[in-house]
């Protein structure tokens, strides 16, 4: 039924609407932590390659069952969504994951180990990995 009407929403509605049900702020904290994320990974020379970005586009199109470039085109039409924005936010993506991967091989790992949090996580992969090998 909705097909058959010509509605016309601003982007305004869209940001009013997030703002009154609660979810602008936590997508424009996302938003902004992910260009500050990327902004970090750049002036810390990290970099994504042409093929990097290849394999996450070529990913990110096999997750959502858009195997041919039609799919792709009319994915993108229907979302509204330009393929320099796709590429910038997987390009982002791949920033903020090797940025993370930096600050990790950086990090004091004794205290993060420290934490009941880490604590738990690794009893449960250690637990899961022996289980693994007790049941084969």
């Amino acid at each position: 039924m909705a097909k058959d009407l010509e509605i016309e929403v601003s982007v305004a509605e869209v940001v009013d609407y997030l703002r009154l049900n609660g979810s602008f702020a936590p997508a424009l904290r996302e938003v902004v932590g992910r260009k500050a994320t990327a902004a970090a990974a750049k002036k810390n020379k990290i970099g994504v390659s042409t093929q990097e970005l290849q394999k996450a586009s070529d990913m990110f199109r096999i997750e959502r069952g858009l195997l041919k470039a039609r799919d792709t085109e009319k994915w993108l039409k229907a979302s509204g969504i330009s393929v320099e924005a796709l590429e910038e936010y997987l390009e982002t993506n791949l920033l903020i994951n090797k940025f993370k991967e930096s600050l990790a091989r950086k990090a004091n790992k004794q205290k993060y180990a420290a934490t009941p949090e880490v604590r738990e996580i690794v009893k449960e992969m250690v637990y899961q990995d022996w289980l693994a090998k007790a049941m084969k």
